[in-house]
């Protein structure tokens, strides 16, 4: 039998670890992003106001610490700016303006622009460690893969630079299909993949290629895009034992990386990757069509649909605790339930806001998008 003392003891510990936890509990659910936001804050990027339908924003925004790192279509830089209220803190200066997402390393930060430079920052500097010219604008962030920065642009051409100094390793440039040609191109390239020791890159005539990791040399390739558009734009997402991208015009496909069998394919076309779920054999697409789907991950069979009636190309879905975060170059930002399909909230940004092609960021209880019409905001989850 327990003395008195003991039994307290015991019942101290207990309350304790319980109100421990439900502290932890609560703390984590006041971070997480799980219900409707509301707008925190919203400021022009800098550089002179343009009307959406010339001044497109491609580059997601990169939230790290205190602050929030973008590009801007009217600034020859990189942005970092304080997440509480969107102030500028510091430029880093590029050759032209800066369309795709940075790196952030511990130490170092990469980026493109659409001069086709190459740039490594410290994280607290602004003289750059490195820079490495190409000869062709940039659209996509590079990839870090142990000692190598990947780097794709829109010549059609992959380069792998040395990580600490910048200096060319090996450099592929993709002998497109000669009917491409005379069709017409989309402005954009994919962020290369890397699957052990392949790099997975996307081309403009629709091709998916593996190029080996330490020269370059071209290992496979397989042609997937079609229709109008068969650009490969969005980077392919490696969901299990499967590669699943989608070409512009049509098809999302799921394709085997080992054999490159095509294991399934939808009449669907995407500008952004998919989103793998969390729940098990599920992935989420938003197409160029305005529509976001839950697929199955095996078959390929839809689960639901959600139409956002602006017949305008989808970013990439966030999961979110609270949804599935999405946006629409031609309307607003939705948060949608990856159950259900079902609407739980949208933000309608006004003509003079009109349109995102850039993904949302989220961490914590805010998610930040950066608009078609220079403005970059901050929603948060009331606590």
């Amino acid at each position: 039998m327990l003395s008195f003392g003991t039994g307290i003891r015991q019942w101290l510990c207990v309350g304790l670890a319980m109100a421990v936890t439900g502290l932890q509990n609560e703390v984590h659910a006041q971070d997480s992003f799980d219900g409707p936001p509301i707008l925190e804050w919203r400021t022009p990027l800098p550089g002179p106001r343009m009307s959406s339908a010339s001044h497109t924003e491609l580059g997601a925004p990169v939230l790290k610490g205190d602050y929030i790192y973008l590009g801007s279509a009217a600034d020859d830089a990189l942005l970092i700016i304080h997440r509480e209220d969107g102030r500028l803190i510091r430029r880093l200066p590029a050759s032209a303006p800066v369309q795709s997402a940075p790196v952030l390393l511990d130490d170092r930060l990469l980026f493109s622009d659409t001069s086709g430079a190459t740039w490594c920052y410290p994280m607290d500097g602004t003289e750059p460690v490195w820079t490495h010219r190409g000869g062709a604008p940039i659209l996509a962030s590079p990839r870090v893969a142990e000692d190598v920065v990947l780097v794709s642009n829109l010549a059609d051409v992959i380069v792998a630079l040395d990580r600490t100094t910048g200096e060319l390793k090996w450099r592929h440039a993709q002998q497109l299909d000669p009917k491409r040609a005379s069709e017409l191109q989309l402005y954009g390239a994919p962020q290369p993949l890397l699957m052990g020791s392949e790099v997975i890159v996307g081309f403009s005539d629709g091709t998916l290629a593996g190029l080996d990791l330490d020269s370059g040399g071209l290992l496979w390739q397989r042609r997937i895009g079609e229709g109008t558009y068969p650009d490969l734009i969005a980077p392919p997402v490696l969901a299990g034992d499967r590669l699943l991208l989608a070409a512009y015009s049509e098809p999302l496909v799921s394709v085997d990386p080992l054999t490159r069998n095509i294991q399934w394919r939808l009449e669907v076309g995407g500008a952004h990757p998919a989103t793998v779920g969390h729940q098990a054999g599920r992935i989420f697409h938003g197409g160029v069509d305005g529509i976001l789907r839950a697929l199955a991950t095996e078959s390929g069979a839809e689960i639901w649909s959600w139409d956002s009636e602006t017949g305008s190309s989808l970013t990439q879905p966030i999961l979110t605790d609270g949804g599935l975060l999405v946006a629409s170059s031609g309307g607003g930002i939705y948060l949608v339930s990856p159950e259900t399909g079902d609407l739980i909230w949208s933000w309608e940004p006004g003509y003079r806001l009109s349109g995102f092609s850039a993904a949302l960021s989220v961490e914590g209880r805010r998610a930040v998008a950066v608009s078609n019409a220079g403005y970059v905001m901050s929603f948060i989850v009331p606590r």
